[in-house]
């Protein structure tokens, strides 16, 4: 049966809202990731966007996982290990710059998410003190060294990572409190718990750009060059398709139009579109959010484009760093009316879809 990790929740596979919102605080280079050995190769695709380093199939249990993660790494200069549970997509921000900003201060040998229990508490019907009790979370932050000595002497079953050196007196200890929010996917009741986590999080946009065209060699489409007879005016490359994303990109954020960031001054003239893409991804912080539909319709009369539309899908993909499957293009004529019709212009719409990491 599948992984629940690879459950797709608004057309994205779990694990990857856990990737997506590590990545934000963690380069490729410190990720490492365990595989069980069941994984597809789509799957590991998948995953290897969010590391550079080489996949490691785990074992039976989290220990055997564990164990031959810090085996895996054992020699690199880390001074603190980081573990996560791949089961858990949603980290509040606050909870994990906490758990940074903490480890950075050096004191502490090891950092925990908790909650307090909120519920009645019971053992064997009988209620019990809750004040007694916490319950706890991933991402655990540890002295890497503690981990390293300690690993292999563990034989017993442990739920968390703090199990392995849980019984160590004189630990420097810091707890930080989460919340339910943390989720952990274990039953199906929880996905559909996340989905209506993640509604707060799903914005939508639109935009739309039309340039005259005049005759040319080539046309600028989508960060491409494209071989044509016509060419765009405008006062930088004339990239419509570009243009109506950054529109929607702007207009799902709630943050304007492009004409506020990118005035007809001598400043932008003839510049490259894919330099004003890379300033309003910075902008909105495209990095924390997932593309979950991207669609453009293209309306040109003699160009045909129809030939290009993979090639399109292609290159806004890598740019937005996007799964391909969520990139629509729709190529469309305007039948010989008005300036679209006349190839005096040419004009894209685009529909987007985000959701917020």
């Amino acid at each position: 049966s599948k992984s629940k990790l690879f459950y797709n929740v608004y057309g994205t596979p779990i694990i990857e809202f856990t990737l997506k919102n590590i990545s934000n605080y963690i380069e490729k280079k410190s990720i490492y990731i365990t595989i069980s050995k069941k994984v597809t190769k789509n799957e590991i695709k998948l995953i290897s966007k969010y590391t550079s380093n080489k996949l490691i199939y785990g074992g039976k249990t989290r220990l055997e996982s564990l164990q031959k993660a810090v085996s895996f790494i054992e020699d690199k200069s880390y001074d603190f290990l980081m573990i996560h549970d791949g089961a858990r997509p949603n980290i509040p921000n606050t909870v994990f710059k906490k758990l940074i900003k903490n480890s950075k201060s050096n004191i502490y040998d090891c950092l925990l998410p908790y909650e307090f229990v909120s519920d009645t508490l019971r053992k064997s019907l009988i209620t019990v003190n809750r004040d007694n009790y916490k319950t706890f979370q991933t991402p655990q932050i540890f002295k890497f060294n503690l981990i390293k000595k300690n690993i292999k002497k563990i034989h017993t079953h442990i739920t968390d990572d703090f199990g392995i050196i849980e019984r160590q007196k004189d630990l420097k200890i810091k707890l930080i409190e989460s919340s339910n929010e943390n989720l952990k996917i274990t039953r199906v009741s929880d996905i559909s718990l996340f989905k209506k986590l993640l509604m707060q999080n799903i914005l939508y946009g639109n935009g739309f750009d039309i340039h005259k065209l005049k005759s040319g060699t080539h046309l600028s489409l989508a960060g491409l060059k494209i071989k044509s007879k016509y060419m765009s005016i405008g006062h930088s490359d004339g990239d419509v398709v570009l243009h109506s994303i950054i529109d929607a990109l702007l207009g799902a954020s709630n943050k304007g139009d492009i004409g506020e960031y990118f005035p007809n001054v001598p400043k932008y003239k003839n510049i490259s579109s894919l330099t004003l893409l890379e300033n309003i991804k910075k902008e909105i912080q495209l990095n924390k959010c997932i593309i979950n539909k991207l669609d453009c319709t293209i309306i040109c009369q003699k160009i045909r484009l129809t030939k290009y539309k993979k090639l399109i899908i292609e290159s806004l993909a890598v740019l937005l760093n996007c799964n391909k499957r969520k990139i629509n293009i729709k190529a469309k004529t305007a039948d010989k009316i008005g300036l679209i019709g006349k190839s005096k212009a040419i004009a894209c719409w685009t529909t987007i879809k985000l959701i917020k990491i």
